[in-house]
């Protein structure tokens, strides 16, 4: 059951749970495991990805936060072992302690000021702690420049309102993680070559998540015809092949810190 006020949608955010699911699997990756980390899991939404890092870290504790309460109540059955989900934003880092892990899977792009956002998790971090983030960085790309140009249409109803989603550069991360102190580190741009069904599935894609900022400030029926004419943008500036070709750029960083017991 959903909680009406809340825009994020578990069961369409899940119907492109394999292009999702990848660049998860690529940040655990990263990731150096050792016996009996704690860990936070920042974004962690329905909390199916959230148990598998728990499971592959072995992890003493593991803490998924999400403000959704539609995402939560998803996530809060698979509770348990030493995996538990709490309520809170990102920003407010409502947590107690300092972790081995800080992790965040396509969340932190909905937050502004990420210089602070990395300072703030560097001193949360344990010596020898690790940060590993993965950030959708497609700002620019066809597909949210037509979300842009359709709210500009709606102007009214959404009250001037256009979501930008953040992201900094590859080598501004990596200049970022040095300055605050990670010893070691990698950061690169990856292209995640999605095909899909056709473009209609990727205006499916973007209901699960970009446009979802736009349905919280709409009626129901005004955000249909949002959808529908950002679905008609894109149909103007594509050609709707089938499959449709949908390349996904995303950048992936994790740092270590000094510190440690040498494992």
């Amino acid at each position: 059951m959903r909680i009406m006020g809340d825009s994020w949608n578990p069961e369409i955010y899940q119907r492109f749970k394999n292009e999702r699911s990848q660049p998860f699997y690529d940040l655990c990756a990263l990731v150096e495991e050792r016996p009996e980390m704690r860990a936070a899991d920042l974004g962690c939404g329905p909390g199916d990805m959230t148990v598998r890092l728990h499971e592959q870290l072995g992890a003493r504790e593991t803490i998924g936060l999400d403000s959704s309460p539609n995402m939560l109540a998803q996530a809060l059955p698979r509770a348990g072992q030493g995996l538990r989900f709490v309520p809170g934003r990102i920003e407010k880092f409502p947590l107690e302690g300092r972790f081995d892990l800080i992790f965040s899977n396509a969340a932190l792009q909905w937050l502004e000021n990420h210089e602070a956002l990395f300072e703030q998790f560097a001193a949360r971090l344990a010596p020898g702690g690790q940060l590993a983030v993965q950030v959708p960085y497609n700002e620019e790309s066809e597909f949210h420049r037509a979300a842009r140009d359709a709210a500009v249409e709606f102007r009214e109803p959404l009250k001037g309102y256009v979501r930008h989603l953040t992201a900094l550069r590859p080598e501004a991360y990596s200049q970022l993680l040095y300055r605050l102190g990670f010893t070691e580190q990698r950061v690169f741009l990856r292209i995640y070559p999605h095909v899909v069904e056709s473009l209609d599935a990727v205006v499916e894609f973007y209901r699960g998540s970009l446009l979802t900022a736009y349905e919280a400030r709409l009626d129901g029926a005004t955000y249909e015809r949002f959808v529908a004419r950002y679905r008609e943008i894109l149909h103007e500036r594509f050609t709707d092949a089938r499959p449709f070709f949908f390349p996904f750029p995303r950048i992936l960083l994790w740092g270590k810190m000094p510190g440690g017991d040498k494992r």
